[in-house]
């Protein structure tokens, strides 16, 4: 059956989220362009983590249960409702890039692309987990996921504290300026301060390591890291490469651009529906029901081309914009 023969997919999919299912979500910049490098003042950090946590309140339904932000691209591991997973990390991009944007003067759409993996197996989970704490390490840009001076879940998992960050209002900001602005008199913008508060985001347990206690967890996540140091030591010894460097990746220019490695999903330019075994029963299972909902979403969108407009959409779908526009022109 075809919904079985193949767990790749060409980029036309449209993207299927289901309650419960965990999820890899890659981002990366325009072009590779180093826009989300660190800074020394963990400004950069800060930011972001006020953004997630902020999308954490809006979207109450999605867990994040890891996550890491190197220079050029981010990894993000949710779990959430399927209406709301791609809202979620929409908004990140979005907030991300005006907040960080107008800091570095960028104008625009920071990100580039956005690919959404499933994880349908305890194997799988556990080794896109281990993949995302790897980040900065594998790449041998530092010694240890600990030290990468970003947004990187590893320090938080470990420690067992949340990150902190920091929320600017910029609608209410807005509203006071223009209020203030208006006056004849004591004309005075607002204090950005006053309307910046500091937030904590909160990470979930990741679903295959459910049965572990707090200190078990940390524990877990501590041998991996050490595991992931060991790692990079030994390859860097058998290449005779040598670590970036902490220094190096805070003096590199923003406008800089590298070219991002495949992840190990990759295979042929095209996107892989689910980062598992694809003999495994349950990404069987879940490839029958992708498929499903494939067919189910073309066939709609062919009724509704054709003017159908309550033509039924499957479930967690979103109804295509171009495809509204041109039955609206029609009718």
């Amino acid at each position: 059956m075809c919904e079985l023969r193949e767990a790749f997919g060409g980029m036309k999919h449209a993207r299927m989220h289901e309650s419960g299912m965990l999820y890899h979500h890659l981002v990366r910049t325009v072009r590779g362009t180093f826009l989300l490098r660190p800074d020394a003042n963990s400004v950069v950090e800060k930011l972001i983590a006020g953004v997630i946590a902020r999308a954490q309140k809006r979207y109450s339904s999605v867990k994040l249960v890891a996550d890491a932000w190197l220079s050029n691209h981010g990894h993000l591991l949710l779990e959430g409702a399927p209406e709301e997973l791609p809202q979620f990390t929409g908004f990140i991009e979005r907030e991300i890039s005006r907040r960080l944007g107008a800091m570095i003067g960028w104008e625009g759409n920071m990100f580039q692309t956005y690919q959404s993996t499933a994880l349908p197996t305890v194997e799988s989970q556990l080794r896109a987990f281990e993949y995302v704490l790897a980040q900065s390490a594998k790449e041998h840009v530092v010694a240890s996921p600990l030290k990468w001076p970003g947004a990187h879940c590893a320090k938080d998992l470990v420690s067992g504290f949340t990150r902190k960050g920091f929320w600017f209002d910029g609608t209410a900001y807005g509203r006071v300026l223009h209020k203030n602005l208006a006056r004849k008199r004591n004309r005075t913008p607002p204090a950005r301060k006053d309307f910046t508060s500091e937030t904590e985001m909160q990470f979930a347990r990741l679903p295959a390591l459910a049965h572990l206690t707090d200190e078990e967890y940390r524990s877990h996540v501590r041998q991996l890291v050490r595991e992931i140091e060991d790692a990079a030591v030994a390859e860097r010894r058998h290449t005779n490469r040598k670590l970036i460097g902490r220094r190096r990746v805070l003096w590199t220019p923003r406008e800089t651009r590298s070219a991002l490695p495949c992840p190990p999903w990759f295979e042929k330019r095209r996107r892989m529906i689910c980062w598992a075994d694809r003999w495994a029963q349950e990404t069987r299972a879940y490839l029958k029901r992708y498929w499903a909902f494939q067919r189910a979403f073309r066939e709609a969108s062919r009724r509704f081309l054709e003017g159908e407009l309550d033509a039924p959409f499957p479930p967690g779908a979103f109804r295509p914009s171009i495809f509204a526009a041109r039955s609206a022109v029609s009718v």
